[in-house]
């Protein structure tokens, strides 16, 4: 069953309209939300109606876990807005008509003041925060190898804030227990084991009796990495003592959900002929008006990426990060990886230019060769051939030919699997990257699977139950998984392409383990020794004779008299996610348990009205043992998707006055099917070392590499080189760059 593309057992519950998910649930006695949010991007204000505020009820801030100096940042803002739509006070009714009718009738009065919107000016500017004394909160340097002589190339990069924009927006049921101190919520949040613990700190309630139900999602993405929507209906229930339910709308989440990452990059690439030595960056990043639950995370995450798959013998990493009256930037697909991947392979095309080799020769020269392979950054690459993922991602390019102003761009990415080792990097000494399975068989054969972490329309229900099948030998249907429960067993959430990694690993591990409770307690029910039990191919062998499980399951329950007491076949594991470490007193650190392959190759034709066509893209997928391919091709597919809409067509703006320009779809350049090109998924197979399955993981690597791919595609459609590289593209940028 592992490896087959069988269709996902979720679906027909899903595409019948019969899913779960947040805003198909009614308790009883519930009130609806909606939050007054500031107009203004920086103000003093005063509330004037009935409405729930800051000084309502008295909460700690909402934790950042990780930077060393960070503003505090309360639910609801104390007397003065820092961005455009931050939250200043809350509102319910019976339902969502009367609390938007009674929002509508709230009455703030603002004193505005000037907005600090550029990064750079921030950083001498008055603080946005006087507590701090500075908006420059974040400052680091990283120092890997000596300083080459040579040749260098230099460039800047600038990438411009975007928007998760799952199909479903964030949504939360908060229901307090004023007798229990007690607090249920139903949320389709990516972390509900963190914002667990989370939320413990804000509201002063022990983690215990606290307790996070995740149903079906629509998407994540990142953008549900976001504390805030659970904060607030949290505040309200416990306000009201009533249920509360809050479901952001497109504009709240445009305005002041969790925004991708808003960077300036300097880079310069060292290199002698054609060998790639290494690369200098200074990066500047505007983290908005606070700092995200887990910033500077996104930050740190890309510094492997800077040498990526190539021998770089020499990085410099220089880090400011700064605060602006901004919505919080945050986990956005790919966690600050995709911004990276565009410095790294558009200054290798930088190079190639320089010294007259081609896109494929100066790649081809200057990749790891060997494996397992530890990087200059401490990284240590599990297994792969960058080499023939580059000819077969060539060959399928190169198939037929365009006409017009073509560009041909291709592009490398890592893709981390499981990756947080790098939080060791700002002194927390600590590797939670656990993930937990409980399982049990009924006397009937049947299994039933629990994990705490959960599913955003991913397909992991498919992908457990074809492991169990595959190792127990019973039908996938006989397989019944329940997801996203902070009752179920220890684990740490959804993100960083690591559920096929250490999820998946879980399954197996409690699978192994139940396997091995058959065969003890079928030794002891034909009374022989344990060594004369097998088990092979689903299949139950006692001195010769076969049984299906289900067999020997009906008989261990339903002949327990020759047992003894405890005959449950049940099973759990928690395991850490594998191949990692903490960082060295070099500040080195191995930032994933695996290292799978993302290769893009594009062919675009640039239009005279600026436009760019992409009229071929083909992913060159290594992520080890494929579950199901066709999930893996979803995954592919859809991350891709969602990384040309960043490079060419999606951005958030603001003004002068820091009012965001883009608040609906209609303003947002989300694509639709008509611009969304057919992707070509190719696939190599080189199993990870380090996980029992060879799994890697795969769900962020297609997002990864596109803004690469296609700057490179346009420097060569144009022949020129680009300078001061800005994504997204605009036809408006091509333009410019045609009449120079």
């Amino acid at each position: 069953m592992i490896g087959k593309p069988v269709k996902r057992v979720e679906d027909p519950r899903l595409l019948t309209g019969r899913g779960k998910f947040v805003d198909d649930i009614i308790l009883p006695n519930m009130l609806y939300m909606a939050v007054v949010r500031s107009n203004y991007a920086r103000a003093r204000f005063n509330i004037y109606s009935d409405a729930i505020t800051a000084k309502t009820i008295k909460v700690n801030p909402m934790p950042n876990f990780f930077a060393p100096k960070a503003p505090k940042e309360y639910p609801l803002a104390v007397d003065k807005a820092n961005y455009f739509g931050e939250p200043l006070a809350i509102v319910t009714g019976k339902d969502r008509y009367e609390a938007y009718d009674k929002l509508e009738k709230v009455e703030v009065d603002y004193e505005p003041e000037s907005p600090i919107l550029n990064p750079e000016e921030s950083i001498k500017a008055e603080p946005i925060h006087p507590e701090l004394g500075t908006n420059l909160v974040y400052e680091d340097e990283f120092h890997f190898g000596g300083e080459p002589k040579g040749n260098f190339v230099e460039k800047n990069f600038r990438v411009n804030r975007i928007s998760a924009m799952p199909i479903e927006t964030n949504a939360v049921i908060a229901d307090y227990s004023p007798g229990e101190n007690s607090l249920t919520l139903y949320a389709n949040t990516q972390v509900p084991q963190v914002f667990r613990t989370a939320l413990s700190i804000v509201f002063s309630i022990p983690r215990s009796r606290i307790r996070i139900i995740v149903p079906d999602s629509g998407g994540g993405f990142g953008g549900k990495i976001f504390l805030k929507p659970l904060v607030l209906a949290s505040l309200a229930s416990i306000v009201e003592e009533r249920p509360v339910k809050y479901v952001e709308t497109r504009y709240e989440h445009l305005i002041a959900g969790v925004q991708g990452p808003d960077r300036r990059y300097k880079a310069r690439m060292y290199y002698d002929k054609g060998n790639l030595l290494g690369m200098e960056v200074e990066l500047l990043e505007d983290f908005g008006s606070y700092l995200h639950t887990y910033q500077p995370l996104p930050i740190l995450r890309q510094i492997y990426h800077l040498s990526g798959s190539y021998d770089l013998k020499f990085l410099h990493f220089k880090i400011k990060g700064v605060l602006t009256n901004k919505p919080p930037t945050g986990p956005y697909r790919g966690l600050g990886i995709p911004p990276a991947v565009l410095v790294l392979e558009n200054m290798v095309n930088d190079v190639a230019r320089s010294t007259g080799l081609t896109q494929e020769e100066i790649r081809e020269r200057n990749f790891i060769k060997s494996f397992p392979f530890k990087s200059i950054t401490g990284a240590i690459y599990d297994s792969g051939d960058y080499s023939e993922a580059l000819h077969r991602l060539i060959s399928e390019l190169y198939q037929q030919k365009f006409y017009g102003r073509i560009g041909v761009g291709i592009a490398f990415a890592l893709e981390p699997g499981s990756s947080l080792a790098f939080q060791t990097l700002v002194g927390k000494d600590r590797t939670p990257y656990y993930e937990g399975v409980y399982m049990k068989m009924d006397s009937g054969g049947d299994v039933t699977v629990t994990m705490s972490t959960n599913s955003m329309g991913t397909g992991h229900e498919t992908s457990i139950s074809q492991v169990v099948s595959y190792m127990l030998g019973i039908e996938m249907r006989d397989v019944r998984v329940i997801l996203g429960d902070t009752d179920g067993p220890p684990g740490t959430g959804f993100y960083g392409s690591r559920f096929s990694v250490v999820g998946l690993s879980a399954v197996y591990a409690a699978t192994k383990k139940l396997i091995e409770r058959i065969r003890e307690l079928t030794s002891k029910l034909f009374n022989v020794e344990l060594s004369e039990v097998d088990f092979k191919d689903g299949k139950v062998i006692v001195k010769g004779r076969e049984y299906s499980v289900k067999e020997i399951a009906n008989m261990i329950y339903n002949k327990s008299y020759l047992i003894g007491d405890e005959i449950g076949i049940e099973s759990s594991a928690v395991i850490n996610s594998p191949n990692v470490n903490v960082a060295d007193k070099d500040r080195r650190v191995n930032f994933s348990s695996t290292y799978g392959v993302n290769a893009h190759g594009v062919v675009i034709r640039v239009e005279d009205t600026g436009f760019i066509r992409i009229l071929k893209y083909v992913v060159l997928s290594d992520a080890g043992k494929m579950i199901n391919p066709a999930i893996v091709d979803g995954q592919l597919i859809g991350g891709t998707v969602m990384g040309i809409g960043s490079a060419l067509y999606e951005s958030i703006d603001y003004n002068e006055e820091g009012v965001p320009k883009q608040i609906s779809i209609g303003d947002y350049g989300i694509q639709t099917s008509l611009e969304a090109p057919r992707i070509d998924v190719k696939h190599m197979i080189t199993p990870s070392p380090f996980t029992p399955l060879g799994t890697k993981g795969v769900g962020e690597g297609g997002a990864t590499v596109p803004y690469a791919a296609i700057v490179n595609a346009l420097e060569d459609a144009l022949k020129v080189r680009i300078s001061e590289v800005e994504v997204p593209i605009t036809p408006e940028f091509v333009l410019k760059l045609m009449r120079s």
